[in-house]
C-alpha cells in the first residue's frame, strides 16, 4: 500500500479545517472573536499611556522605540503581503466561510499575529522579561485567525516570525 506525501499545504488545510470545526462551538467562538480582538490595535496604544502613570520617561522611551518597531514591522507586513498575495482560505478551501471578514484581501502574513509578537517582543525587551509570558497569549492571537477562518497556520508562524524578529532587531538597534 503505498501513503501519499505529506505536504505543508495539506497540514495547513487539515488544521483550518480541524480549527473551523471547532469555532461552531459557541464558547469556542467566543473565545476567538477575544483573543483576535485583543489585537486589534488598542492594548499597543494603551499601554505607554498606562505606563506613563508610574514612569513617564519610560514611556516616552517605550513609545519611542515601539513606534519605530510598528513603522518598521507594518512596512515589512505589507510588501510581503502584497508581494506573496496568498488567498485567504475561504477564497482557497472550497465551502469554507469564515467567521469574520478580513480587512484585506491576502493572508500571508498574519497581521494580527505579527503585532502581537512584536509587541511582547518590545515589552520583555524593554520593561522586564516576565512579559516572556506574553507569548503565551501572542500564540493563543494566532490561533484565534485560524479558527476565525481567515488564516493558514503557516500564515500565523510567518507573523510570529517577523515580528519577533523586528522586535529584537529594532530594541537591539535602539536600545
Amino acid at each position: 500500500m503505498r501513503s501519499l506525501p505529506i505536504t505543508l499545504k495539506a497540514v495547513d488545510v487539515s488544521l483550518v479545517l480541524r480549527m473551523a470545526e471547532r469555532a461552531t462551538r459557541p464558547a469556542s467562538r467566543r473565545n476567538y472573536l477575544l483573543l483576535s480582538r485583543s489585537a486589534d490595535g488598542w492594548l499597543y496604544l494603551l499601554s505607554p499611556l498606562l505606563l506613563a502613570l508610574v514612569n513617564t520617561g519610560m514611556a516616552l522611551q517605550f513609545l519611542y522605540v515601539c513606534s519605530a518597531a510598528f513603522a518598521v514591522e507594518r512596512s515589512l507586513y505589507w510588501t510581503i503581503k502584497n508581494t506573496t498575495k496568498r488567498n485567504r482560505p475561504p477564497e482557497a478551501i472550497p465551502g469554507l466561510r469564515s467567521i469574520i471578514i478580513a480587512n484585506d484581501r491576502f493572508s500571508l502574513p498574519s497581521g494580527h499575529t505579527s503585532g502581537a509578537f512584536l509587541f511582547v517582543t518590545m515589552m520583555s525587551e524593554c520593561l522586564n522579561p516576565i512579559w516572556l509570558l506574553g507569548y503565551f497569549w501572542a500564540a493563543g492571537v494566532g490561533m484565534s485567525r485560524v479558527g476565525l477562518g481567515v488564516h493558514f497556520p503557516t500564515d500565523v508562524c510567518a507573523g510570529a516570525l517577523l515580528g519577533t524578529s523586528v522586535g529584537l532587531a529594532v530594541s537591539g538597534y535602539l536600545i
